[in-house]
């Protein structure tokens, strides 16, 4: 009798890969929306860049939370990690667009995108329930 087909293994940048790509479509999706609301006028321009470092930090959360137990370091390296491929897109592209620096609202942003990261891997916790203690 067979055992089954065995559930075939994501390598760890692979798991790193669809977390960068989870976090920058949760950031994308919500720029698209605060577009939106602002040419509509629900969102007020003021409120434009407090939304954009919530986002931010949303998109680190989630796509931290992606890799949390995927890879063999456990949550908060792997969280981590994904923060920082995630921050280095925001980063380029803020250097690719504008020559003059990201300044300090870009700053900003990578510190939110750090938070998000932390929380992720400190919200990760550890994988199961509880555990019984041993005699």
């Amino acid at each position: 009798m067979s055992k089954g087909k065995r559930k075939k293994r994501t390598t760890t940048g692979a798991v790193l890969l669809q977390g960068t790509a989870v976090s920058l479509s949760v950031y994308l999706a919500g720029i698209l929306l605060l577009a939106l609301l602002a040419v509509k006028g629900a969102v007020p321009e003021r409120a434009a860049f407090p939304t954009v470092a919530v986002l931010c930090l949303l998109g680190a959360l989630s796509g931290g939370g992606v890799t949390a137990y995927r890879t063999p370091w456990g949550p908060l390296p792997a969280a981590l990690l994904n923060t920082a491929l995630f921050a280095a897109v925001l980063l380029v592209v803020g250097l690719a667009c504008w020559p003059d620096g990201i300044g300090s609202r870009g700053v900003i942003l990578l510190l939110c995108a750090l938070g998000g990261g932390l929380a992720a891997g400190l919200l990760g916790g550890r994988r199961g329930g509880r555990r019984r203690k041993r005699k």
